[in-house]
């Protein structure tokens, strides 16, 4: 909740009505979601089922909840759901995203440690833990697929809704299996560096417009000797927003990849609820697209939700 300190502030240097509607739906969502019943996936670990990884903090685990459920509530084929908990994430919080989704696999930063680092020693992969250790969102490349019981991982951002039946992504990726599926990103080059310089430094021709936020990848084409070697060049900037994105995109530019017809799985809200099958909001957390999300995006899957009850 919003502290009274932050309130007063706001209020004396006019920016009140500018981050009122951002704390009002985050705390109305918050309410809201309570109406909603567990969703059901399958367990950790399921043979031959496709695994969704999350990452979150304590600020969006209820962005999550919304993410998620419609994600499963839409994608009618059996999923794992992995969630990876960052330290902000607090034992009642990780009891609600339990009650919400009892099926699925939480691990806490300290667990992800505890498994991970050792096994990157173990295989002499320094650089990779140390890229972990500076950048919070490089688990979503090296523990999403360290952790991954499945040769097919779908990373969902907290900023991801489903809205209608995802069936072309379902088709993807139960039965073209070598593939790597991307909803198409506004920019072309939502990267770390420029393609140029991916070209120097990877030796690898990137393709444009891959968006790590939300896409299903195979598995086998993650190469954690070539993350080493590619996070050996010290000029690479780690701790980079966009650091794993464009080591994600580096890897499956050296595969096939699809790309998820825009006009029903949108990047950035450039079309509207009416018209998509899924919306990545991606924005700055005080920008329009992020009210929009929680506004009108989450109030059509509240709906949603609880009719299914």
């Amino acid at each position: 909740m919003v502290k009274i300190s932050v309130l007063l502030k706001t209020l004396q240097t006019g920016q009140f009505w500018y981050v009122f509607p951002h704390h009002y739906y985050l705390w109305k969502r918050s309410l809201d979601i309570e109406r909603t019943a567990p969703v059901t996936t399958a367990t950790y670990g399921t043979p031959d089922v496709p695994e969704v990884h999350m990452l979150t903090g304590a600020k969006h685990h209820v962005d999550l909840l919304y993410a998620a459920k419609s994600f499963v509530h839409h994608y009618h084929s059996p999923i794992s759901l992995v969630i990876h908990a960052d330290r902000t994430v607090t034992e009642d919080i990780i009891k609600r995203l339990e009650r919400h989704l009892p099926q699925s696999k939480i691990f806490t930063r300290q667990m992800r440690d505890d498994l991970i680092e050792p096994e990157l020693e173990k295989r002499g992969l320094v650089r990779c833990k140390k890229f972990r250790q500076i950048n919070v969102f490089a688990s979503k490349l090296i523990d999403a697929f360290m952790l991954s019981c499945s040769n097919r991982v779908i990373l969902l951002d907290t900023d991801c809704l489903a809205f209608k039946s995802l069936h072309r992504l379902q088709e993807l990726v139960s039965h073209h299996p070598e593939l790597n599926v991307f909803a198409k990103d506004p920019q072309p080059y939502p990267y770390s560096m420029t393609p140029e310089q991916i070209k120097l430094y990877f030796d690898v021709n990137i393709q444009p417009g891959l968006c790590a936020g939300f896409c299903a990848i195979n598995r086998q084409i993650i190469d954690f000797s070539v993350i080493e070697q590619w996070l050996s060049n010290e000029q690479y900037p780690q701790s980079s927003h966009y650091a794993e994105q464009t080591i994600t995109a580096a890897l499956v530019s050296q595969s096939k990849v699809a790309i998820l017809p825009e006009n029903e799985y949108n990047t950035g809200r450039l079309q509207n609820e009416r018209t998509c099958s899924f919306i990545h909001y991606c924005g700055h957390y005080l920008g329009k697209t992020r009210i929009a999300m929680r506004s009108i995006g989450q109030s059509i899957v509240l709906r949603q939700l609880c009719r299914a009850t």
